[in-house]
């Protein structure tokens, strides 16, 4: 029982932790963010506003961004060259593009999605390819 006292106690202190360490999102931030979402067009926009503003990620923000990873994917899917280079560069990037592969997206987007990741997948990112057809598949259920 001691045992487990002195674990949750350690669990709280570092989820506490965590939390003081996110970087919080002010209004002004907020601001610039909602309106960066219309001018996320290529991959290199969508990282460099994740590196800047990538806290800023809830409500009509998250979805706004969401929607521009599915336009990129759905609609220019050739420039997955591009998105491969930036997630070397920054290998957190990954992590937040898949999670833009959300239930907020069109179906009909995210079957276009998956399709293309499963017959139109780049040589070299076949990795890749399967973690963005399997946020599609699990999005669209």
């Amino acid at each position: 029982m001691k045992g487990q006292r002195a674990f949750l106690v350690i669990c709280m202190l570092l989820a506490l932790t965590s939390a003081a360490g996110a970087k919080v999102c002010s209004s002004r931030e907020a601001e610039a963010a909602d309106l960066a979402v219309d001018k996320l067009n290529s991959w290199k926009d969508v990282e460099q506003n994740f590196r800047k503003l990538g806290h800023c990620d809830s409500g009509s923000i998250a979805e706004g961004k969401s929607e521009a990873v599915a336009r990129l994917l759905a609609d220019q899917w050739p420039t997955m060259t591009a998105l491969i280079a930036l997630i070397k560069r920054t290998p957190s990037f990954e992590a937040y593009v898949l999670r833009h592969i959300d239930s907020t997206l069109n179906t009909k987007d995210l079957d276009k999605i998956a399709k293309l990741a499963s017959s139109e997948c780049p040589e070299g990112m076949t990795a890749l390819c399967e973690k963005i057809k399997a946020a599609a598949v699990r999005a669209s259920r």
